[in-house]
């Protein structure tokens, strides 16, 4: 087994505390609305050693949507599915979570918004990895994930399989997908539908055979 060394576990074990710290303060709040102050006291982590990991409070959800995709593709690992099935389970995992808080990705597309840019995530270290993803440490890669490409991979199966239209290019349907992914949660929350993954779906009818 590998060994980590002390400064590396505690680094990435402040980093945790302040992810879970963050999560369990945001329920049905937006991020905006958590105070620094009692995030990092429930984490019992110093404001100064937060923005030595975090340059900014909203890097946090970053961090967040960074450990969630990971934890996403590993399980699409372990249980493989391809195609239009593997992008529902990505959308039911969003509906799942948003269950418990439902300000999260609320605050997530409100500060993508705000930069302009999707997001840029974090590598992870070695010690990251161990804590997150004990006894997968292999399948879990220090570089970020990109969404993009496995969107593009998922369309490419499921045009295999003739599940999804034709009429669209794989790199035309990987960007109504980023469309599906952040609008449709947006769409449910405008309609004040607590059904999330439907709204999901509905959007999904428009590319699928």
């Amino acid at each position: 087994m590998k060994e980590y060394s002390l400064r590396e576990i505690k680094k990435a074990r402040g980093k945790i505390s302040l992810l879970e710290a963050g999560l369990s303060l945001i329920g049905e709040n937006t991020f905006r609305e958590v105070n620094l102050e009692e995030l990092c006291r429930k984490a019992e982590i110093s404001k100064v050693t937060f923005f030595k990991f975090f340059p900014q409070k909203e890097d946090l959800l970053v961090y967040f949507m960074r450990i969630w995709l990971s934890q996403r593709l590993l399980e699409l690992h372990l249980e493989p599915r391809k195609g239009v099935a593997a992008i529902e389970y990505l959308f039911q995992s969003i509906a799942d979570g948003s269950e418990e808080r439902p300000g999260l990705m609320l605050s997530l597309i409100s500060f993508l918004a705000e930069q302009r840019m999707h997001p840029h995530m974090p590598t992870l270290s070695e010690a990251e990895i161990h804590l997150f993803f004990p006894g997968h440490e292999d399948l879990v890669h220090a570089e970020p994930p990109d969404l993009a490409a496995f969107f593009f991979h998922y369309v490419e199966e499921g045009k295999a399989a003739h599940e999804l239209r034709t009429d669209l290019t794989s790199d035309e349907m990987v960007n109504v997908l980023f469309t599906i992914f952040y609008g449709a949660f947006l769409t449910s929350h405008l309609c004040q539908t607590k059904d999330i993954m439907e709204m999901y779906r509905l959007h999904l009818k428009l590319i699928k055979i």
